[in-house]
């Protein structure tokens, strides 16, 4: 195998030259310094946020910035399960240990407080970064979630690179810098800074998708089984999978799922479980409560939940449900191919759409098909990068100042111009196959 950086014993120099400057050792030694570039990129990233975010200051007594933010319920959660108090997990006591300062070592809002909202998997899948006192997880944590976000990055390079060799050269030029866009994307950021799994999330996505491309549907299916633990994810995949009859994926799925969950069944106690029912059933009422964000919303209830409450129900059944039937029917009837990113930008956007609960920070979902769309069709992906991009960074003040979610409006958009940019791309190759049959004829 030639190197980047050496020549061979070739008996003629100008011969190994050669190969030193061929394209293939060129787009090698490119990967590997934008490889490279992109590590340190990250890893300073990693540093600013330790240094220079709120989030990440040490300190004995703070406010609202929690150290480590979101995570804290993470850390807790699994605490509670190493302590032997995994019975109490969605009780007052996981309030509790979230404002003792002896144990998660500073004091803070005690009239704030994260809520045990992820099943049982989740918090046990927690307990080894629990192990660690919690400023230190935090910060092995962060390094997590740039790590995922960084090798996400290149997940979806390869697929650009694979795409069952339908891609173009300059395509695959293009995929070795698609981790800047990553960086870019306002949800990235503001997840990591949430200390929000979004990443972790993305990275989980797009092996998904690698493996299926590459014919690789267990393993596939495997993978995307781990996403169980964020329920609001992984609802529309296995329907299509299940539509399409690939057995493989969904056996993949169920193994993975049969190992997280009877793991987690056979780690806790039963008790557990009837609590997280009880929470789960009373999910549908927590965009009633004063912890809902309506302007980090992006599903389509969020139209609703933004009017009167006399309005609320009516907005429900007159434009809520007519909207998911199209979304979803959409999403089912894509006609692509599993190689096109735009049928996996639809179902990407029609899963935020359709889902019970999604926050703008789990919009890094959508890095797969607009990362890949920036590499295949450069016009169409900026497009939606920058739109998003904005609608991520104004959706607080149209919410404050207009009562509108621009987030889902935008969605719904996009898949309306996918749907219908594959329907007059397809009534245009109908109209030109009858025109060479004509003159054929």
């Amino acid at each position: 195998m030639e190197k980047c950086n050496g020549l061979n014993s070739d008996r003629q120099p100008w011969a190994s030259i050669r190969r030193l400057f061929s394209d293939n050792a060129l787009a090698s030694c490119s990967v590997s310094r934008s490889f490279l570039v992109s590590i340190a990129v990250y890893l300073c990233l990693g540093i600013v946020y330790l240094f220079f975010a709120p989030n990440y200051d040490w300190q004995s007594q703070r406010h609202d910035d929690v150290y480590g933010a979101d995570y804290l319920q993470e850390w807790v959660g699994a605490r509670l399960i190493l302590e032997g108090h995994a019975d109490e997990l969605y009780t007052s006591k996981f309030l509790d240990w979230q404002h003792d300062p002896e144990l998660i070592g500073f004091e803070w809002d005690k009239s704030q407080f994260y809520p045990a909202v992820y099943p049982p998997p989740h918090y046990v899948l927690f307990t080894p970064l629990a192990l660690l006192p919690y400023r230190w997880s935090a910060v092995v944590w962060l390094m997590i979630l740039l790590a995922s976000a960084c090798f996400a990055a290149w997940t979806i390079a390869s697929l650009v690179k694979q795409g069952n060799g339908k891609t173009d050269q300059e395509a695959r030029k293009k995929s070795d810098y698609l981790w800047i866009g990553a960086l870019l994307f306002p949800s990235m950021l503001f997840s990591i800074t949430l200390g929000q799994k979004s990443a972790v999330w993305l990275l989980l996505l797009s092996a998904t998708a690698y493996l299926l491309l590459n014919s690789r549907d267990y393993l596939s299916g495997f993978v995307f089984g781990l996403l169980t633990v964020k329920p609001t994810l992984c609802f529309l995949l296995p329907l299509l999978m299940l539509k399409e009859k690939r057995w493989s994926f969904l056996t993949g799925m169920t193994t993975s799922c049969a190992i997280l969950w009877g793991t987690a069944a056979a780690c806790l106690p039963w008790s557990v479980w009837p609590s997280f029912a009880d929470g789960f059933r009373s999910a549908g009422s927590y965009a009633e409560n004063a912890g809902y964000r309506m302007e980090w919303s992006c599903n389509l209830l969020t139209f609703a939940y933004g009017l009167t409450p006399e309005l609320v129900q009516w907005c429900k059944w007159g434009v809520c449900l007519p909207l998911g039937i199209y979304v979803f029917f959409g999403a089912i009837t894509a006609s692509m191919d599993w190689t096109s990113p735009r049928k996996w930008m639809i179902i990407t956007a029609s899963t935020v759409l359709l889902s019970p609960h999604f926050y703008h920070y789990d919009l890094c979902i959508l890095l797969i098909p607009i990362l890949w769309l920036i590499a295949t069709e450069p016009r169409r992906g900026f497009a939606y990068f920058a739109m998003l991009s904005v609608g991520v960074v104004l959706a607080g003040d149209a919410v404050t100042h207009l009562r509108l979610p621009i987030l889902p409006l935008m969605l719904v958009g996009i898949v309306c111009e996918l749907r219908l940019s594959g329907v007059l791309h397809g009534s245009s190759q109908y109209r030109s196959h009858r025109l060479k049959n004509a003159v054929g004829g």
